[in-house]
């Protein structure tokens, strides 16, 4: 919990920080619990008051009659006979079912569920809907009865949620009161001990950029005069940040400087479509003042809201007060400065991730438009790094998890200061969002980031909380996740935005969400097993088996040797057959023909996506069809994005297939790990990259290099694929590799260092017996 930003509330070891305000009730501390003991009702509070926060507390009830709860921006009024009030989240151990709810001690009882004669008028008008929330089994069967439950409280302005064992059980809006005391409380019943343990409190907001992102001062490029009183200044790529410029000497009346992304007709357009970015703010002239000021960009209340005030969702990602308000943009246009407006005399103040690494990775190969794409979503990592954890760009500035997910892919092939995706991981599972295929992705990061570091430790202290991620809670007996009315029309995403599905038919059982569920379990039974968690281990890989068996039995079509989109229905679409495929879900004598027909198709996605459904066509061979998608003609395509002129990747293929896209978007960027993990090969095969695997896939490339980064240290290599296949590689000290190499027509064996090695050819594939380690030359003959 310490790492994950929280204070603890209670030390172990005594009740400092704590009191009683009644004169009876004992409090004490027992191997590292406390134990309230007592014949009548009292609380155990805080002696600080807080506003916004998370707390979580773990409560085991008694035997017998019990209840209990944890109170939360509650009141202490010593004078009265009930001292303590306020919000309560209820642990009800009664056959009623009710923990998780919200409880207004000794006030206005209770708000949700609500009840007759125990709550007031305004909350009895959603009694009928609180109480089936309650009746849901979910809900009412969350609570461990017989042992420890952990309660989590999240309060921003006037948004309470609360989870009771991972199962989010209440939210509710309330404006009563805005800062309190925590406190726990023992019911009054005789001879009963309510125990109490890991007690921590997270104080919100939580700033990430604050010792992770560092602004840097950027001089532009270009100072251009383009009329009497307008000069435009241009920084040449878009970077998140605000300006320090010179105050201004003499002259009268306001200046003004415009901020923005896009240019048209050679001045900054000033109403760009979508979420594109333009702002102005002010400055004065013949203030009196000398020297250097920081112009701030304005702000936008969307980007910044914690609760929302006409929409519910995780709070935005704010940045720190002291660098001012940023935004994304390339051009600066200044108004009306006194005079000739000099290079010399502004800076734009760039935010960046403290460590990021510029040489810490690197790309090139024989097609200039791959190197161009390259560049471009390289660039695209590092300049949404702004915010100290992933977003998803700067309309909501929100962690979404599949954004973060293939931000984090990404991040991990650019940079080797790479503490962004755990602290993004750690964010999301306290702020999760709403998509059915979002959940899974954070068993992904989770993996990825395991893969990555080979921190068991880390792993350990969140294995837990990935089991509500995988829609285990949705499936079946026979392993498969059924999506109910509101799923199919507002949780199952497929794709985003919703024009980009190919089609896609929503069922009760659908394609796409079952092959995230699948992966998601074979994912969760690798990490159990490497932890310790062998039962848990060996029961994800039996519904592993289940649902696979299912999945196939029912969703493949065998006339047409693909898969459709669900049951009851004969549509099937891209997304229904390259999520398996990309998953490993195809059985090996289905895969030819299901990757025949995908090799027929065009980018019928979205830039998220199509990151799957590159790897899909990668990791099956098709590396040709692969890369003539991603540099195809057209609007579809990241060649188009470079040859758009942004310098940063975007949200969707162009504005005309989603008009409120942002020009900000990492999701966008998936060449920045598709190139190095696939074009030059390297993934690696055990966590904290101890092996790895070099794979190359040259398509119709005559040449690839550079430099991929690991927490072992950078991998080196270039190949050539002229008249024979040529690699030189460079492993860091302690890393092996198993070396896979293209098997052209006519070759006959692999050497390395000029000797021939033990290989067996696979297909198109050589594959080297012995694993390599340190610097060789390669050569397939």
């Amino acid at each position: 919990m310490l790492s994950r930003g929280y204070t603890p509330l209670f030390n172990g070891k005594d009740l400092s920080g704590w009191w009683n305000p009644y004169p009876h009730g004992e409090a004490k501390v027992v191997d590292g619990e406390i134990h309230l003991m007592a014949n009548e009702k009292f609380f155990l509070v805080t002696k600080k008051k807080y506003s916004d926060f998370r707390v979580s507390v773990e409560i085991h009830l008694p035997e017998g009659d019990a209840n209990s709860g944890v109170m939360f921006r509650c009141h202490v009024d010593k004078d009265a006979e009930k001292k303590v009030y306020g919000y309560q989240a209820e642990c009800d151990g009664s056959d009623r079912r009710w923990s998780g709810g919200l409880f207004d001690e000794s006030r206005r009882r209770w708000i949700w569920p609500s009840t007759k004669g125990r709550s007031q008028d305004q909350f009895l008008e959603h009694e009928e809907e609180s109480k089936a929330a309650f009746a849901d089994p979910t809900i009412a069967g969350a609570l461990n009865r017989h042992g420890w439950n952990r309660f989590v409280i999240t309060c921003i302005e006037d948004r309470i949620t609360i989870e009771l064992n991972g199962v989010p059980t209440v939210t509710f809006r309330d404006t009563v009161d805005a800062s309190g005391y925590i406190g726990i409380q023992h019911h009054g019943e005789d001879d009963q001990t309510y125990r109490f343990r890991n007690l921590f409190i997270k104080e919100l907001p939580q700033i990430p950029a604050e010792d992770s992102v560092s602004l840097t001062d950027q001089a532009p490029v270009s100072v251009k005069k383009i009329s009497d009183n307008i000069t435009l200044v241009d920084f040449g790529k878009v970077a998140f940040g605000n300006i320090a410029m010179r105050v201004p000497q003499g002259g009268r009346g306001e200046g003004k400087v415009h901020f923005g992304e896009k240019l048209k007709d050679g001045r900054i357009d000033r109403e760009p479509p979508g979420t594109v970015r333009y702002g102005v703010s002010q400055f004065r002239n013949g203030s009196g003042e000398i020297g250097t000021w920081i112009v701030p960009t304005p702000v936008d209340v969307r980007n910044t809201e914690q609760a929302g005030a006409t929409r519910a969702h995780p709070p935005a990602v704010l940045t720190p007060k002291s660098w001012l308000p940023v935004m994304p943009f390339r051009w600066v246009e200044i108004e009306n400065w006194p005079g000739e407006f000099k290079p010399e005399y502004i800076v734009r103040r760039a935010a960046f991730a403290t460590g990021w690494n510029d040489d810490a990775s690197s790309f090139e190969c024989s097609d200039e438009t791959l190197n161009r794409i390259w560049e471009l979503c390289k660039y695209s990592i590092k300049a949404t790094t702004f915010a100290g954890v992933y977003v998803d760009g700067d309309r909501e500035r929100i962690p979404y998890e599949a954004d973060a997910y293939l931000n984090q892919l990404s991040h991990y092939t650019t940079d080797d200061d790479v503490e962004m995706a755990a602290r993004s991981f750690d964010w999301l599972i306290e702020n999760g969002t709403w998509p059915s295929e979002w959940a899974p992705h954070m068993v992904f990061m989770a993996h990825a980031e395991w893969m990555y570091s080979g921190d068991d430790e880390w792993l350990k202290h969140r294995y837990e909380s990935l089991k509500a991620k995988t829609l285990m809670h949705r499936s079946d007996d026979d392993g498969l996740v059924r999506s109910n009315e509101m799923d199919r029309t507002r949780h199952d995403i497929v794709d985003w935005p919703q024009k980009e599905r190919d089609g896609y038919v929503f069922t009760e059982i659908n394609t796409v969400v079952n092959a995230f569920h699948i992966e998601a379990l074979e994912q969760m039974a690798e990490m159990a097993g490497a932890i310790g968690k062998d039962e848990d281990a060996k029961a994800f890989e039996t519904r592993v088996e289940l649902a696979r068996a299912s999945f196939q039995k029912t969703l493949f079509d065998e006339a047409e040797g693909i898969y459709r989109d669900g049951i009851g229905t004969d549509h099937s679409s891209i997304h229904a057959n390259f999520f398996p495929l990309a998953f490993g879900l195809v059985p090996e004598d289905k895969r030819a023909g299901v990757i025949a027909w995908l090799e027929k198709q065009d980018m019928h996605c979205s830039p998220y996506a199509a990151q799957y459904f590159m790897d899909a066509l990668f990791s099956s061979g098709s590396d040709v069809k692969a890369i003539a998608l991603m540099t195809a003609d057209g609007d579809r395509s990241w060649k188009h994005m470079v040859n758009s002129g942004t310098t940063i990747s975007w949200e969707a293929w162009d504005l005309k297939y989603k008009p409120n896209q942002d020009w900000n978007h990492a999701w966008g960027a998936a060449p920045a790990n598709l190139l190095p993990r696939y074009v030059l090969g390297v993934q690696p095969t055990a966590p904290g990259w101890t092996t790895a695997i070099i794979r190359p896939h040259p398509a119709d490339l005559k040449h690839a290099g550079g430099k991929v980064p690991t927490s072992q240290g950078p991998i080196q290599l270039d190949w050539q694929n002229k008249e024979t296949f040529t690699m030189s590689l460079s492993l860091p000290e302690g890393m092996t590799a198993k070396i896979d190499l293209p098997a052209a027509d006519g070759t006959t064996g692999v050497y390395v260092d000029g000797e021939k090695v033990a290989a067996k050819q696979v297909g198109d594939r050589w594959l080297v017996e012995k694993e390599v380690r340190g610097e060789i030359e390669v050569e397939v003959q």
